[in-house]
């Protein structure tokens, strides 16, 4: 990796979000993190100019070990705190609004209702604090939708009856700290070199945008599981499991759906020119695990399912998801284009005349120079426009895009061949 006159990029990235990662904790935690950040520069000031063959492994498990420490302080220790602080206050307090939903409409489906059919007025989520002089509507909207594709509560309910019967209590960050914790094994096989593996789990795990989110109960660790382990096992040529990780991912949640155009590229350029098809065949996954999971939802009620997941998503519904977040959205509300922050608006003509050239012009790129960065790289900048484009665009969306482009940037395929 190329480096900076006096310090590796990965120490530059920990200085930038360790230190930034403070305003995020209590002060204790934040002290610690100040002396791990300070002693990961030690490390790089003492030894890290010297030559690549003096970069020992021992200075490497140094250097990971203060990252995963200080991951512990900012994401994890929060969230174990705030799970026990819920189960002595209430349950619709210290955790996010998602994350309580996910865990009702793991009791409904349990109950034999369906999660998208049912309101969730007569809940905790209806005593979940909404700020409607923020967010542009009276209530929370989520108490009348459930915009979350099947597997994100379909997969915790092995956990959820565990628990409950265990210890009487469910909190669904439970799965999504195990995720998280699991993604950074994977994420680090995308890079031989220190440098670049350190890089890429620093950008993961403290990422300001996405790790106090994760913190709080956001699910896109989940997402970003499923498809590190996606392009972990196309790394190692396990086409067949690798759709099935992507699948999973698509299952979970829409933002998903953006990779696969770059996952079928790779897929079609990779394989011989006599064997495309077989290729392709081994993919099945990809399009099997969604239609298993959400077909069944669609069948049991087909306008709910679709209010929740598309309607409201796209500001089509009776009560939809309001203009938020940092995007085209907000900015049309502040100068008085949109007058409501809940009223219809056709982001959906902006997000087509933006996307799609540029979908094209990244799979042309991609043809070119087919590798597993240039599908995160694409990823990251068509999530990026979309986003940007859509009636939300939220900060743990941004930590998103954040990492798809970092792992574009600082990802190594099979042979070791670096970005160029």
């Amino acid at each position: 990796m190329r480096q900076t006159k006096w310090l590796a990029v990965d120490t530059i990235l920990m200085l930038i979000l360790g230190a930034g990662s403070v305003a995020s904790v209590t002060d204790a935690l934040g002290s610690l993190l100040i002396l791990l950040t300070g002693g990961y520069l030690l490390l790089d000031l003492a030894w890290g100019r010297t030559s690549p063959v003096a970069r020992t492994r021992r200075l490497y498990l140094a250097k990971v070990s203060i990252v995963m420490l200080a991951v512990s302080i900012a994401v994890v220790l929060p969230a174990i705190s705030m799970i026990f602080l819920r189960q002595s206050t209430s349950p619709e307090r210290h955790i996010h609004d998602g994350a309580l939903q996910t865990e009702l409409s793991i009791e409904y489906l349990l109950q034999g209702k369906n999660p998208y059919a049912e309101d969730f007025r007569n809940t905790p989520l209806a005593a979940w604090h909404w700020d409607s002089a923020t967010q542009g509507t009276e209530e929370n909207p989520a108490l009348d939708h459930n915009a979350y594709l099947p597997f994100t509560f379909v997969l915790p309910i092995p956990l959820y009856v565990l628990f409950t019967k265990v210890l009487g209590w469910y909190d669904q960050r439970i799965v999504g700290l195990l995720l998280f914790l699991c993604a950074f094994w994977p994420l680090a096989r995308h890079a031989q070199q220190q440098e670049r593996k350190l890089s890429l789990l620093i950008l993961f795990g403290l990422n300001l945008f996405f790790a106090p989110f994760t913190a709080w109960g956001g699910n896109d660790s989940v997402v970003l599981f499923f498809l590190v382990m996606s392009t972990y096992l196309l790394i190692e040529d396990r086409m067949t499991l690798s759709a099935l990780s992507l699948g999973l991912a698509c299952a979970s949640k829409q933002t998903a759906w953006l990779f696969v155009p770059f996952f079928l590229t790779y897929v079609w350029v990779k394989a011989p020119t006599g064997g495309k098809i077989s290729a392709f065949r081994k993919t099945y996954p990809l399009f099997l695990i969604p239609l298993l999971l959400i077909l069944p939802f669609i069948l049991w009620n087909p306008s709910a399912f679709l209010d929740d997941t598309l309607f409201y998503m796209s500001g089509q519904s009776a009560s939809s998801y309001p203009i938020r977040g940092v995007g085209i959205g907000a900015l049309l509300f502040t100068i008085g284009v949109v007058s409501d922050k809940s009223a219809y608006f056709p982001f959906a003509l902006l997000q087509g005349a933006s996307c799609l050239p540029l979908l094209i012009f990244l799979l042309r790129r991609q043809t070119s120079l087919n590798s597993i960065r240039q599908c995160w790289l694409g990823y990251g900048l068509l999530l990026l426009t979309f986003s940007c484009f859509s009636r939300f665009f939220n900060h743990s969306l941004l930590g998103m895009v954040v990492i798809a482009i970092g792992i574009g940037l600082l990802a190594e395929d099979q042979h070791g061949e670096a970005p160029t």
